[in-house]
């Protein structure tokens, strides 16, 4: 077991084994988006037969998680992208071992993204990177997220759970019965000026 402790505290960085990581990362957020987008699709067909029935607090409900898997399908798309950038710039990972300011927010980003979706490879990037630039770096990542200037913001905005507003519950379900040709109304969702799509939190300033 000393061994075992040993070798994971002194674990170096794999360039290879790195690089092989990210793209299988890429391709495994792409089939976790489609799963995602399948879920998506079953759970409004599900809402709008609830709204049709007249159940709207257990549409409600189905309405929450629905908000949650969309802004979590929204953040892998956004991570996916980080992931092929970093690729991109990976002559910066192999040559420099304090980490370049131009991929710093690709890097903290990715370290702190990657045990919150369910991707196993990218585990493995985030301790690649963390080999390659230190323990102090991956705390950086991972600390004061509100406020951290190295985390990418959209990123966390849509990885991070935060419960919709009520507003926001009925302008899902707004959308949902527009979509499946169901009549319904809603007063919450008369208190925002329309919609266009499924919202899951109030739309970020662009960067």
């Amino acid at each position: 077991p000393d061994h075992t402790r040993m070798s994971f505290l002194f674990s170096s960085f794999d360039k290879a084994k790195t690089k092989s990581q990210l793209k299988l990362s890429m391709q495994r957020i792409g089939l976790l988006r489609n799963k995602k987008m399948q879920k998506v699709e079953a759970e409004k067909k599900s809402i709008s037969m609830l709204l049709r029935a007249g159940k709207d607090e257990n549409a409600r409900i189905k309405a929450e998680h629905l908000i949650k898997d969309v802004s979590t399908m929204e953040g892998l798309e956004m991570l996916q992208q980080l992931c092929d950038l970093l690729l991109a710039r990976f002559a910066l990972v192999e040559t420099e071992k304090v980490c370049d300011p131009d991929i710093k927010e690709i890097v903290c980003t990715i370290i702190w993204a990657a045990p919150r979706c369910e991707v196993q490879e990218l585990l493995e990037v985030k301790k690649q990177l963390i080999a390659r630039y230190g323990k102090k770096l991956g705390e950086e990542a991972t600390e004061d997220v509100k406020d951290n200037e190295w985390l990418n913001p959209r990123v966390v905005f849509k990885l991070m759970y935060r419960r919709p507003t009520d507003v926001e519950i009925s302008q899902c379900l707004s959308s949902v019965a527009k979509e499946h040709g169901v009549e319904w109304q809603d007063d919450v969702a008369g208190q925002m000026d329309g919609y266009n799509e499924i919202p899951t939190v109030p739309e970020m300033p662009p960067p």
